[in-house]
């Protein structure tokens, strides 16, 4: 309620804001066609003074008006209460001094130059309701000190005629006041329903946001499942019908583990590709929460070496780790530990070859964890579709035996952006590959929510 209450006052003044030009040029404009009539009808004295004055409380306001944009954006409460009573200090100033015309040119003498005051301070005043609605202590200091100059100079001059003209500009002041307060009660309504519109309209599409990546998310897995889960599904029917056709002579250990073997894998990739397909569903749905602590980096290596470090001695692969001691991370361990196992899997699945080296070295005040390879490389141009579920590419013709699912990638990318770790790829076709992750750097044990 205090931002929305806030919101509307920050409307109310950049609403005030914009009628200041029109405002300026109406001083300027009234203002000259005063001081040559009153000069011509022969009141010389301080007739140039009071114009000057007019002149010089247009470009005051006029220079206050242009710095207001940027401190109404900004400013908080306080700022705002301060501006409204600089305006009203302002207001206040350019409406004595169009008070203190009628002293000029008011004094029973001259019937048409009597009414001619009346008409141009009533015509000033009209225009201050006008465009100064929005900022009611100033509309409501402009009136009673624009009018009450002309009423105690009706009472200097006396006489019937001149004290019911003054207490009918004082009934003039009270009907104007009501009206400002009225003006002010509609426009800050109005003011106040547009953003609440805005802020209905805000949340709608937040739902309707919400109930698509629900909708795209449930989409996703089920394809997935559909999709990768089949042949796994597929294989492990197989080989149970190839366990049950065994005969009593044919149920030696090395048949049985023949036959189990490939089980085991099966179930193996439908673990890891459900436990991919949950958290590439949970990202799109935006229900992945982070929870940042500081990391050390010897712990998520350790890590990387006990997982991968089999597989890489079974392919003939030299997997490498190189980072200097004590270093910590300021990250999401869980989600750290996702990404580089994708990336490191990914590398280690496409390395024929030579091996995959793991480094983290300083860059730019941040830490880059890289995961280097010795593979075939690929177009750079290619990165955007690799970086797409389900989008992958020929693993037959990489020779490779273990197929991705094509979502190491996305889960990188989705997280990557979660995390707020930037993403880096260098890579050339025949040359290998280098995929990067930028994070923050952290000292030992901090917290950083």
């Amino acid at each position: 309620m205090v931002q929305a209450a806030t919101s509307v006052e920050r409307d109310l003044l950049e609403l005030f804001r914009r009628q200041v030009p029109a405002s300026m040029v109406g001083n300027v404009g009234v203002g000259s066609v005063t001081a040559v009539v009153l000069w011509l009808s022969g009141m010389h004295d301080g007739v140039p003074l009071w114009f000057g004055t007019v002149l010089a409380l247009v470009a005051l306001r006029t220079w206050h008006a242009r710095g207001m944009t940027e401190r109404i954006a900004h400013a908080d409460a306080a700022g705002l209460r301060r501006l409204r009573l600089e305006i009203a200090g302002l207001m206040s100033a350019t409406a004595l001094t169009w008070g203190l015309m009628p002293w000029l040119s008011y004094h029973g003498e001259n019937p048409l130059l009597d009414f001619f005051s009346i008409t141009m301070l009533v015509g000033m005043t009209a225009g201050a309701v006008q465009s100064a609605a929005a900022v009611p202590l100033a509309l409501r200091s402009y009136i009673v000190l624009g009018f009450s100059p002309f009423v105690v100079k009706s009472v200097f001059i006396g006489g019937t005629v001149y004290l019911a003209g003054g207490l009918l500009i004082i009934f003039t002041m009270l009907i104007w006041l009501s009206y400002a307060r009225s003006a002010f009660r509609i426009v800050h309504r109005t003011l106040a329903a547009t953003r609440e519109n805005e802020a209905l309209a805000e949340a709608l599409r937040q739902e309707r946001d919400a109930v698509r990546n629900a909708m795209r998310a449930k989409d996703l897995f089920l394809a997935g499942v559909s999709h990768d889960l089949r042949q796994p599904v597929h294989a492990i029917a197989l080989y149970l019908h190839v366990l049950r056709s065994l005969r009593q002579d044919e149920l030696s250990p090395d048949a049985v583990d023949r036959a189990a073997s490939p089980i085991e894998t099966a179930c193996r990739t439908m673990s890891t590709q459900l436990s991919r397909l949950l958290e590439l569903s949970r990202l799109e749905a935006g229900e992945a929460r982070v929870h940042r602590s500081a990391l050390p980096a010897a712990q998520l290596l350790d890590a990387l070496r006990a997982t991968f470090a089999p597989q890489a001695e079974s392919k003939g692969l030299d997997l490498r780790f190189s980072a200097p001691p004590e270093v910590w991370l300021d990250t999401d361990p869980r989600l750290l530990q996702s990404m580089a196992d994708n990336l490191v899997s990914n590398a280690l699945r496409y390395t024929q070859a030579g091996g995959v080296l793991v480094s983290l070295r300083r860059w730019q005040g941040r830490w880059r964890l890289a995961v280097q390879d010795t593979g075939p490389g690929f177009d750079e141009a290619l990165l955007p579709e690799m970086c797409t579920p389900y989008r992958r590419f020929d693993d037959s013709q990489r020779g490779t035996q273990d197929a991705g699912q094509g979502l190491g990638l996305a889960l990188v990318a989705r997280q990557a952006q979660l995390l707020g770790h930037e993403l880096v790829v260098r890579s050339r076709p025949g040359r290998g590959s280098s995929f990067s992750l930028l994070i923050p750097a952290a000292a030992p044990g901090a917290l950083n929510g």
